[in-house]
């Protein structure tokens, strides 16, 4: 096992993402499934239905210069790109990752490029993108502070930062603390999936730049 937490995080999708790819198809993140999340659909409709409802929800009409922070084999990059007939960018941990997802822009025409990157120190000059996006990477992130302001960095002035990521209850008065049975359910989380630790939406509402961005659930029902 890697000693560090990014090495155990590009380790664990080095050797999962091919696993990942014949179960959950390009889209490695949740479907949609209705708000209720009673619907039946076909799994890949569904995740797309996922990143339209996000679009829908941050009422995003166009892009030129797409980020996607935590591409997996570029599912987002490449239908944002496509959606927008903009240029996407993603970055991972992974070059497993990384490589999958050149290997299907090229397949596909898309105007996409994929790299290694460490999302807490982006390789882009400030004001690079109109629209950063994050599908269920931000719980991978050990500073979410720093997180957040690195994607603020990189976004151009009246661009839009669209985050969805895995959040736990509300954990401050008037709220109950995490149960024993709750803290060790997240334990174990985090073990498998190579999580530092998640934190509730109060949280990231109280972080230093959330003042900057809007920071709410959607009507999906969904940890935003």
């Amino acid at each position: 096992m890697a000693s560090t937490l990014q090495q155990q995080i590009q380790q664990f999708y080095d050797a999962s993402s091919g696993l990942w790819e014949q179960i959950w198809g390009e889209h490695m993140h949740h479907g949609y499934y209705g708000a209720a999340g009673n619907e039946r659909k076909e799994r890949r409709q569904a995740q797309i239905d996922l990143i339209e409802e996000l679009l829908k929800w941050g009422e995003v009409r166009q892009a030129q210069q797409i980020l996607d922070v935590g591409c997996g084999i570029g599912g987002s990059s490449l239908y944002l790109a496509e959606k927008f007939g903009a240029i996407a960018t993603g970055i991972t941990l992974s070059p497993v990752q990384a490589n999958r997802a050149t290997e299907r822009a090229a397949t596909a025409r898309i105007n996409a490029n994929f790299q290694v990157a460490d999302a807490l120190n982006m390789p882009f000059p400030d004001q690079s993108f109109d629209l950063v996006w994050s599908l269920e990477s931000g719980e991978h992130m050990p500073d979410k502070t720093k997180f957040l302001q690195e994607c603020y960095r990189v976004l151009k002035p009246g661009g839009l930062f669209l985050m969805a990521t895995w959040c736990h209850r509300p954990d401050q008065p008037p709220h109950s603390p995490l149960s024993q049975d709750e803290q060790k359910h997240l334990a174990e989380i985090y073990r498998v999936y190579c999580l530092p630790h998640v934190i509730s939406l109060p949280e990231y509402e109280r972080s230093p730049i959330s003042s900057t961005f809007k920071t709410s659930a959607p009507q999906t029902g969904l940890p935003l």
